[in-house]
């Protein structure tokens, strides 16, 4: 597993950030891959991410939502955060709907080192 989070962590994470769950089928998903021992962290991270930011399960704060599970993911695997760029990067995957996965790897590989 790339971090240690449960989907209930999630929710609380989004709670404090006012939104509640509209659907989880898109997280039940990311949480099924995270679990894989088959792919690597960053695909594991950007299954997350395409479910929180492109997907929009929470009513509010999905961006500021993926936000946080990206810098908690830096912290817990001792990785520097370029903070302009993947502030940047959130913001394009929700705006563009971007669905491929290894586009949303490639862009946070390039912004969590």
């Amino acid at each position: 597993m790339c971090m240690k989070i449960s989907k209930e962590d999630l929710l609380r994470i989004n709670k404090g950030f006012g939104g509640n769950l509209r659907s989880d089928s898109s997280l039940d998903f990311a949480f099924e891959r995270i679990e894989s021992k088959k792919i690597g962290i960053y695909k594991k991270l950007a299954y997350l991410m395409r479910a929180i930011l492109v997907d929009h399960p929470f009513s509010d704060g999905n961006k500021r939502t993926a936000t946080f599970v990206a810098f908690a993911f830096a912290e817990e695997n001792g990785f520097e955060v370029d903070r302009e760029l993947l502030l940047h990067h959130v913001i394009s995957i929700a705006k563009n709907n971007e669905n491929n996965i290894k586009n949303i790897e490639w862009r946070l590989k390039s912004s969590i080192k």
